[in-house]
């Protein structure tokens, strides 16, 4: 079921410390990270709003067929908060051109555990041993499965989020907006693939992810 659910595509970055130019414009596997990212969506939501930068739209809504294409703004908060204002979906899943190798089952399974506990986000258990040390303390220990790095989508029902937001400043994370509405983020597991692209090492490894077809 689709009809209850907007997609959220973030777009709109610079790519600073990429180097790169915009994200959203690169090419992995014959395909731009916008397209990627629009093309999953399309397979979970009945409708797909993309954030890009004001400059960027005719572009956009030129690759992204029937989505709704909005201008985007300073950072990736006013570009999400613009989207979302462009849907009424009771369920929203927010996705990012940053994390190309999110597939439609994923997408799923967020939404999914969304609809059941009211907020969910794909993340990546770490298999390692870590640790914490806080500025000027001592270290502490974190074994394997203790730490969860975020990635995406994350998806949450609308009316939570609008109760959370308007009980504090929106520029706190998602799960923080959330938890003032007194919904706790799930977790849900995702494939170690499930990248984000930030660093030229990042995009190095999504190459190399692209060219050996593991994801």
């Amino acid at each position: 079921m689709t009809g209850d659910v907007d997609a959220v595509v973030l777009a709109a970055g610079r790519g600073g410390r990429l180097g790169l130019g915009p994200k959203a414009w690169l090419s992995l596997g014959g395909r731009t990270l916008l397209e990627r990212a629009v093309a999953v969506m399309r397979g979970v939501a009945s409708r797909v709003v993309v954030g890009v930068a004001a400059d960027e739209l005719p572009r956009a809504r030129a690759l992204c067929g029937d989505a709704d294409v909005v201008p985007g703004g300073h950072s990736h908060r006013e570009t999400m908060l613009a989207a979302l204002r462009a849907g009424r979906a009771p369920v929203a899943i927010i996705h990012d051109v940053a994390h190309p190798f999110v597939t439609a089952a994923l997408a799923r399974e967020v939404i999914d555990v969304a609809r059941r506990e009211g907020a969910a986000v794909a993340a990546v258990a770490a298999t390692s041993t870590a640790y914490r040390r806080p500025a000027g303390g001592a270290a502490e220990r974190l074994g394997p499965r203790d730490i969860w790095t975020v990635r995406r989508p994350f998806a949450f029902r609308r009316e939570d989020f609008a109760r959370g937001l308007a009980a504090g400043a929106d520029t706190d994370g998602l799960s923080v907006i959330l938890s003032r509405a007194g919904v706790s983020t799930a977790l849900v597991p995702s494939p170690s693939w499930n990248i984000k692209i930030t660093t030229p090492d990042d995009w190095a490894l999504a190459q190399a992810i692209e060219r050996g077809g593991l994801a």
